[in-house]
């Protein structure tokens, strides 16, 4: 077997981990506040601190993989990960979940931006876009598999079920022997790294940081709150955990197709196709007026096919810098992203624990609508001549 598919398949499956690990929290928001003392505005510092600390540790970790390898990194990325969520799912008290979950954002921060450049520099340059969505499919089976696990638990959540819930996310530490033996490596020597000027990719970072910075801040600012707002309005916890299944399901085939097509069609294109299908689905899943079930299923449906433009994003960037300094600038760039999702979702905690989970909604499309036009100006008005560079 080429050795890009063993980085593809540990990539793909740490990712989902990684994801499932983050998004798992938004399920058991009630039982942090019942059981841990949480309210909505700590319940959604929770996710965000994640997010925020994903930055740091996306950036120092990328540094010390752009000089001694990706694949120790993705290795310690994956185990942290695993392992602080291990603690999280049995945290005695508030303080001591707020900072396994701070710790493990940095592990987080790691396993992506190892995950995502190894599989990307194995790949033949022919399918670099096909394989890029692969890996970034894990975000949509992590998440898919988030609902997955939430309508089994369902009816034992109360008692310790919530913890054996949360426990499931560190069923990733299983792919380590897997990585180990089968995963190849891409080194750069600390002396050629020196020589690149970081300074010479700042406009390309800051524009894309932007993109990045806007689709999450739209994304989670929706999501923070996605399944307490879908029960509110009175669909079962059944139903609400067959809506993100089949909606990350598909949002995951949309990755994969987005890269492939990424393969042929300009990447920015393709990322502006994707945001305006964003704003066509923001308002029906996110209902002011007229809230039916089905209608908020065929807006998830359209918001999550269209987001499939997420692994073309990051490309922006990893396509436009040498390797000696790829992975760090790649994981500063998403993951700084990532730091502004956790503004959103914050902002939106504090608009529910202020207004109500009614007025949610409304605010969603306000922040959503806000965060997408930015990334759409962004879009349009990118520098003529750009030319966005084959890595070898």
């Amino acid at each position: 077997m080429q050795k890009f598919i063993h980085a593809t398949i540990s990539a793909f499956f740490s990712w989902a981990g990684n994801i499932y690990d983050l998004l798992i929290v938004t399920y058991v928001y009630y039982y942090f506040e019942k059981c841990l003392g949480l309210n909505a505005v700590e319940g959604t510092l929770l996710f965000a601190l994640g997010l925020i600390f994903r930055v740091i540790g996306g950036y120092t970790f990328g540094k010390i993989a752009d000089q001694r390898g990706r694949k120790p990194i993705l290795i310690i990325g994956t185990a942290g990960y695993s392992a602080f969520q291990g603690l999280m799912a049995f945290s005695p008290n508030a303080i001591i979940l707020l900072v396994a979950r701070a710790l493990q954002g940095l592990f987080m921060g790691a396993q992506w931006t190892a995950g995502t450049v190894i599989a990307y520099e194995q790949a033949p340059p022919s399918a670099r876009g096909l394989i890029n969505g692969i890996v970034q499919a894990g975000y949509g089976v992590g998440y898919a598999l988030t609902g997955v696990a939430f309508i089994e638990f369902a009816p034992a959540m109360s008692g310790i079920g919530w913890r054996l819930f949360l426990l499931t996310g560190a069923i990733p530490i299983i792919l380590l022997p897997y990585i180990i033996l089968k995963v190849s490596d891409v080194k750069v020597s600390r002396r050629v790294a020196s020589k690149v000027n970081v300074k010479e990719y700042t406009k390309i970072l800051i524009r894309a940081s932007i993109i990045i910075s806007g689709m999450f801040f739209s994304y989670y600012s929706i999501f923070a709150v996605y399944p307490d707002l879908a029960e509110y309005l009175g669909l079962s916890k059944d139903f609400v955990g067959l809506m993100m299944t089949v909606a990350n399901i598909s949002l995951a085939i949309s990755f994969i197709v987005y890269g492939r097509v990424a393969d042929f069609i300009n990447k920015r294109k393709l990322i502006t196709y994707g945001v305006i299908g964003e704003i066509i689905g923001l308002p029906m899943m996110l209902p002011i007026i007229v809230k039916s079930p089905g209608l908020m299923l065929i807006g998830l449906l359209v918001y999550s096919i269209a987001t499939g433009f997420w692994p073309l994003a990051p490309l922006l960037i990893v396509e436009s810098v040498p390797p000696e300094v790829r992975s760090a600038l790649t994981g500063l760039s998403y993951n700084l992203g990532s730091v502004v999702g956790g503004v959103g979702s914050i902002t939106m905690g504090t608009l529910v624990q202020i207004f109500g989970l009614a007025n949610s909604p409304l605010f969603g499309n306000i922040l959503g609508y806000s965060s997408l036009l930015i990334v759409l100006i962004t879009l349009l008005t990118w520098p003529r001549g750009t030319v966005i560079t084959k890595n070898k």
